[in-house]
């Protein structure tokens, strides 16, 4: 998959467009849920649009995902991007955190997500029907520090975007999944490790319309 470069904008401008904005206790989410086998919690400071998301759960991958998830229901193409880290040392290489997109909260259902794991491995990870065996492509750039991690939806066509702060966008394309128009947008926590709980600080959190230039 041909990875492209464009420059990343220290406060996620890159997804520009006309924002989803209707406010919540959980800002621009309607609401969070624990999916699977998981435990969390979702804390929102409106002062400084920022959130804070803990998370357990074993793995996001095989047949089964258990995560925490904060989601808001999007329909047709959109852009989201946050400015994320894991807080704390951590236990697990591969716990993960990032944005999912889904038709349903069922541990099972297709996806594709976009997944920061705590060893700095950036991908998209995808199941492309309920109960499959979960897909993976791996992004180009690592970033063991926290990302700038922006995911569209484009008629049909994923587009990943991560970078470092100041950096440059390293991107990817992901065709070939099947979606419905209407799913489930967020931003989740996953443990890998069902006895632990991981928690991720996520700013500059936007969901929008692509602008006709973007399309």
């Amino acid at each position: 998959m041909a990875a492209s470069r464009l420059v990343a904008l220290a406060l996620c401008a890159a997804a520009s467009g006309d924002v989803l904005s209707a406010q919540s206790r959980l800002g621009v989410f309607a609401a969070d849920t624990n999916v699977g086998r998981a435990t969390g919690s979702t804390s929102y400071d409106p002062q400084q649009q920022a959130y804070v998301i803990a998370g357990s759960g074993q793995n996001m991958w095989d047949t089964r995902d258990d995560f925490h998830f904060v989601w808001k229901r999007v329909s047709g193409n959109f852009i989201v991007s946050t400015r994320a880290r894991f807080l704390g040392t951590g236990v697990e290489a591969h716990r993960k955190i990032g944005w999912t997109i889904r038709p349903s909260l069922e541990p099972g259902s297709a996806h594709v997500t976009a997944a920061l794991h705590g060893n700095g491995l950036m991908s998209l990870q995808f199941r492309r029907k309920p109960g499959a065996i979960t897909e993976e492509e791996k992004s180009a750039d690592s970033l063991p520090d926290g990302a700038i991690i922006r995911l569209e939806r484009r008629d049909g066509v994923y587009v990943l975007s991560v970078a470092q702060v100041g950096d440059t966008f390293v991107t990817q394309r992901l065709a070939g999944v099947t979606l419905p128009d209407t799913v489930y947008v967020g931003l989740f926590v996953c443990s890998h490790n069902a006895t632990v709980t991981e928690r991720a600080a996520f700013r500059n959190v936007h969901i929008a319309r692509p602008t006709r230039q973007s399309r």
